[in-house]
């Protein structure tokens, strides 16, 4: 049995940008930045993950993540090889399934919780 199945939660690094394939379907992607744990003392650091949706869910993202927004995402690793300039180059994203709003909401003490996918 194979699994590639990646759940993470950050910050988006800036605002989602949106795209359209050739029959309207809209595309987002967006940059993750997940802290990580560090010993007690030292300075904090970040990994960054490049995000994509699709569809409904690329919609979603569109109207509602802004810069600074955290989130928990679930999804699956792609790898793809490119070449530029004469030299082959290779791009790993996450595939985003599913997408959680973490943040708390402005009005009240309850985290916003808005599942979709």
């Amino acid at each position: 049995m194979n699994v590639n199945k990646i759940m993470l939660t950050g910050r988006l690094v800036a605002d989602p940008e949106v795209r359209h394939t050739k029959d309207s379907k809209p595309v987002v992607s967006f940059r993750l930045a997940v802290n990580r744990y560090v010993k007690k003392g030292e300075e904090s650091k970040a990994d960054f993950f490049r995000c994509v949706a699709f569809n409904g869910l690329a919609k979603v993202c569109e109207d509602y993540l802004k810069k600074g927004k955290l989130i928990a995402i679930v999804g699956k690793l792609r790898t793809s090889q490119y070449e530029s300039k004469g030299q082959k180059k290779s791009s790993t994203e996450i595939i985003i399934d599913d997408m959680q709003m973490m943040d708390k909401k402005a009005s009240s003490k309850e985290t916003e919780l808005i599942n979709v996918g």
